[in-house]
């Protein structure tokens, strides 16, 4: 028998019970004097096929094979359908004719599919058709097997567990290895009992890219070269990003000579690729391309929205020579853990509620994906794939990675607004405050086709009008005000709902994780940061009954993926975060988002800093500021927490070496929001070999200047190992602004 799970979800434990599906097999095997009324079976013979229909099927529309010319055909093909027991599952038959301009219904019938006993074959005749002078109506002839389909419980598709899965936890086993020699080389003027002895006492480090569209792109691969070149990043576990971090993570990952060959030269064919104006990639011999493939994915029953489009144009951009990549592939830069872990995020949000309110995190790796807050998850081979109680019932091939990057990206309708010229948006303002005007309405817009299950060429000609008419609205709408491009709504991307027919039980407050910690105090909660209804309902569970999902970029939250490396399973000691999100202006605070993420660790009772904005009043704008646990605070990382702003970049070209001539201070003296030309908006798709090479060098400078790795560096920013038992060895920052 298929399993059937029910996820029992409380404050502490999350519980996976087995249930059972149903198998039930239909075998087509013949039809006798079929008819198409008197007048009709003159002019024409019958060329007829068999549809069968079960509305509560995952898979739930079939046919036979259409045979030219007969009217007692025999088909004799089978077909499968796995059933929810608690359902009322009716099948339901139509017999069709197929013709070249519209196929046309002969008759219908249905059965109830509850007075087959579990293990029981029957032959059933329909009677069914037309009824023709003379003779009797035609009769259809099925076999019915009705019955328990037996799968071991490690053969599931999808894993229930909140545990790592058994890869990562190989990688994280040699990973320790590796992580153990970077920190003894970068930390080699240390006393020897300050260095790990043993791969146990290794600290778990992350490092963390925010949105920001190409804005965080560019900036996150400033920090990455130096992370790189400095060593950093041999010390690294994890490397997670989101929205347009991930698409530099996605362009460095995938590049073939990563990480053989640094950042450095990547870089540099990044920064080729982003000064091309994007419009380009809408001429008519990329449109084609674009429908095509896009049909084809429709065509073979998966959902298509705006997500696949602009996936394909990010891809087009950032990865032309590797549209084929899969998520998947990038197992081989990690697999003998020469490389930090990338994990990439998304959000699974509901049509009627504001992302601000209720979102569930979808985090991705080359080894898996899922939601962690329900205990799911899959191969990425999996992601989009038809599931039903656990099991897939229709496998695709797997999604290229630049639909993922269209997925993670940054609200696609507001930014291709913009690039299309379709909709001006005022200027000076920010995406952050463009998305408060969206949030209310909701990025995703009403969804009829939930339901929708493809005919499988059951009507033919109807399926060839619609696939011309399907790509004539494509193409109008690519090269017109359409409400494709225009809506302010936008539209999310969708995929095949991987936890349909589970069963979902929770309790308040919702945690998925495996600790409760002591309670916090009334005066040790968060109070709101942008909204007072924030995360007022992540409680509540996914609908299970819901045949798709709508995913966006998880920016709509907060923007940062801290959610990711807070799963107690990963153990992470030493958070280094790199915000770039929008601000008013150069001179704002810049905590919002860590403190939207400090808002959710603490309703999910996990343990987090305490992140006190008045640190901004005291010690006013730096490059980085430093958060660590408070005393007695078990299992707490610390967080070094990097800003985007220009500060000892604009008198110094690397640190403690003061630019000299005017053309230097030149080319360092730029602002980053308080520049009325806006070359770093957020919606910006091009950037100059200037733009891109002035925000590129900001943040390698910025890293270098407060991880100071130099060996023989007097005015260093230290990470420094505090050696304490096996289970609390931590990293913790010496911080000295140079």
């Amino acid at each position: 028998m298929f399993y059937f799970f029910s996820l029992l979800v409380c404050v502490s434990v999350l519980k996976v019970e087995q249930q059972y599906s149903h198998k039930f097999k239909v075998k087509v095997l013949r039809a006798e004097n079929v008819t198409k009324g008197a007048l009709g079976d003159l002019l024409d013979t019958p060329d007829p096929y068999v549809e069968l229909f079960i509305p509560t099927a995952p898979e739930s529309r079939k046919r036979t094979r259409h045979i030219d010319n007969d009217i007692n055909p025999e088909w004799n093909e089978s077909f499968e359908f796995i059933l929810d027991p608690n359902q009322d599952n009716v099948l339901e038959l139509t017999l069709m004719d197929a013709n070249y301009v519209m196929d046309e219904t002969l008759g219908s019938a249905s059965y109830n599919i509850s007075k087959l006993k579990v293990g029981q074959t029957d032959l059933v005749p329909f009677l069914i058709g037309k009824v023709r002078t003379f003779t009797s109506n035609g009769i259809i002839f099925l076999s019915l097997y009705f019955f328990f389909f037996c799968s071991s419980f490690s053969a599931m598709d999808l894993r229930f567990s909140l545990a790592l899965c058994d890869k990562e936890k190989l990688y994280r086993q040699r990973r320790r290895e590796r992580v153990m020699l970077g920190i003894k080389k970068l930390l080699d003027m240390e006393k020897p009992r300050f260095l790990p002895s043993a791969p146990h006492e290794v600290p778990v480090i992350a490092v963390v890219g925010s949105g920001g569209g190409f804005r965080a792109m560019v900036a996150f691969s400033g920090v990455m070269k130096a992370l790189y070149e400095s060593g950093v990043l041999d010390c690294a576990t994890y490397v997670a990003g989101l929205s347009g971090s991930t698409w530099y993570m996605s362009t460095l990952y995938s590049h073939p000579e990563f990480p053989k060959q640094g950042p450095e030269q990547i870089n540099k064919e990044l920064m080729k690729s982003v000064s091309s104006n994007p419009l380009r990639l809408l001429l008519p011999q990329h449109i084609t391309n674009y429908v095509q493939a896009l049909w084809s994915k429709k065509a073979g029953g998966q959902p298509v929205t705006f997500t696949d489009i602009f996936g394909m144009l990010i891809g087009e951009t950032l990865i032309p020579a590797r549209m084929d990549s899969k998520l998947s592939e990038l197992q081989e830069k990690i697999n003998e853990a020469q490389s930090p872990m990338p994990l990439f995020t998304c959000l699974h949000v509901k049509p009627d509620v504001s992302e601000l309110m209720f979102a569930d995190w979808v985090e991705f790796s080359p080894y898996e994906i899922g939601m962690a807050k329900y205990g799911t998850f899959m191969t990425p081979d999996l992601f989009g794939s038809k599931f039903f109680m656990g099991t897939v019932v229709k496998k695709y091939e797997e999604n290229p990675l630049h639909f993922l990057m269209g997925v993670w990206g940054s609200a696609f309708s507001i930014l291709f607004n913009r690039v299309l010229g379709v909709k001006d948006v005022p200027g000076g303002s920010t995406m952050e405050e463009e998305l408060e005007q969206i949030k209310p309405q909701h990025i995703v817009g009403e969804d009829s086709l939930d339901d929708e299950e493809p005919r499988k060429a059951g009507a033919e000609d109807d399926h060839r009008h619609a696939q011309a008419s399907w790509i004539q609205r494509m193409v109008t709408s690519l090269f017109s005000d359409s409400s494709l491009f225009n809506t302010r709504e936008g539209r999310a991307g969708k995929v095949h709902n991987f936890m349909l027919g589970l069963n979902l039980s929770t309790s308040i407050p919702y945690s998925p994780f495996t600790e409760i910690l002591t309670p916090s105090s009334p005066e040790e909660e968060v109070d709101a940061v942008t909204d007072p209804d924030e995360f007022d309902r992540i409680y509540e569970p996914l609908d299970v009954k819901s045949k798709k999902i709508h995913v966006v970029d998880s920016g709509l939250t907060f923007n940062l993926p801290y959610p990711l490396i807070l799963r107690p399973q990963r153990g992470v000691d030493l958070i280094i975060s790199f915000d770039f999100s929008a601000r008013p202006s150069d001179s704002s605070p810049p905590f919002k988002e860590l403190l939207l993420a400090e808002k959710w660790a603490r309703m999910n009772k996990l343990p987090f800093p305490k992140i006190d904005p008045k640190v901004f009043d005291r010690e006013g704008m730096k490059e980085c500021y430093v958060f660590k646990p408070r005393k007695g605070d078990k299992n707490c990382p610390t967080v070094i927490h990097f800003v985007l702003v220009n500060i000892d970049f604009r008198k110094f070209k690397a640190p403690g070496v003061p630019r000299e001539t005017e053309q230097e201070k030149e080319f360092a003296d730029f602002d980053i929001f308080d520049d009325p030309q806006t070359p770093y908006s957020t919606f910006n798709f091009q950037y100059s070999n200037q733009a891109f090479t002035q925000l590129h060098d900001l943040m390698e400078f910025n890293t270098l200047n407060n991880i100071e790795v130099r060996r023989h560096s007097g005015s260093c920013c230290l990470v420094t190992p505090i050696k304490k038992s096996d289970k609390e060895a931590e990293f913790l920052l010496s911080h000295q602004i140079s």
